[in-house]
């Protein structure tokens, strides 16, 4: 019996970097060299971008272009500069953003991000109508009113040192007022990513997130923890991505 062993030699990825809040921030492009809708990625805390390169990079197997980046003060990445303000990831955000824009293979942008990376997305599409969907994947509301009990902002905190900069608390806050607001991102379309197994953010507060937001959206739920749910999430991302128009330019003009 043969293999059949899928040929990826054609994906580039390029070091990028744009100035951001008064520094600069880097990340890395995927593509595969033909006109397309660009995905930029946000990461969630303490991580980088290497949370969501398995899905970058799925992205740009099927066509797509992908941005994935560093915020500032993620020690675990290559930002230069502490985070400033907890408002300074949505900056980044916007600024990644209009970075991609300018790219000469890309035709649309679509906003997605991961915990406090997805909170941070919401926040980005509502300064920057550039962006013409938006991906949330293991976020939810109402984290700041019950601090010190929820899962998630406790292991934020175990988390902090990882992070240079504003403090969970603060982040926590800022992550909220974003969230309060879904319902002004239609109508553009939302997709929403739920973990059957995430422990800190339940698919059922993901749940409640979406019920919150206007038309058109979508909720999926896949078998993931916390923390593996931007690669498992690779399938339904690309399954939207198409539903919803988000075709290659080559295709779609």
């Amino acid at each position: 019996m043969s293999v059949r062993i899928r040929d990826l030699s054609h994906i580039a990825i390029a070091d990028v970097e744009f100035p951001s809040a008064g520094a600069t921030v880097r990340g890395l492009l995927y593509h595969s060299g033909r006109p397309a809708a660009c995905v930029i990625l946000c990461h969630g805390y303490s991580a980088g971008k290497h949370n969501v390169d398995p899905l970058a990079y799925h992205l740009a197997s099927e066509g797509y272009i992908s941005l994935a980046f560093d915020f500032q003060g993620h020690k675990l990445g290559a930002s230069s500069r502490p985070l400033v303000r907890a408002e300074d990831l949505v900056v980044n955000a916007v600024d990644a953003i209009a970075f991609a824009k300018r790219h000469a293979l890309v035709k649309r942008a679509v906003v997605g991000g991961h915990s406090m990376g997805a909170a941070t997305a919401i926040g980005a599409a509502l300064q920057s109508s550039a962006a013409e969907g938006i991906i949330l994947m293991s976020t939810a509301r109402h984290r700041s009113a019950n601090f010190a009990a929820d899962g998630l902002v406790r292991g934020l905190i175990n988390r902090r040192v990882y992070v240079d900069g504003a403090g969970p608390e603060e982040i926590t806050a800022a992550m909220d007022a974003h969230t309060t607001r879904i319902a002004e991102l239609a109508p553009r379309p939302v997709l929403f990513v739920a973990g059957s197994k995430d422990a800190l953010v339940a698919p059922s507060a993901t749940k409640q997130l979406f019920d919150e937001a206007g038309e058109p959206k979508t909720y999926e739920l896949i078998e993931a923890n916390h923390t593996d749910c931007a690669e498992r999430a690779r399938f339904v991302v690309t399954r939207w991505l198409k539903a919803t128009g988000f075709e290659y330019a080559a295709q779609g003009g």
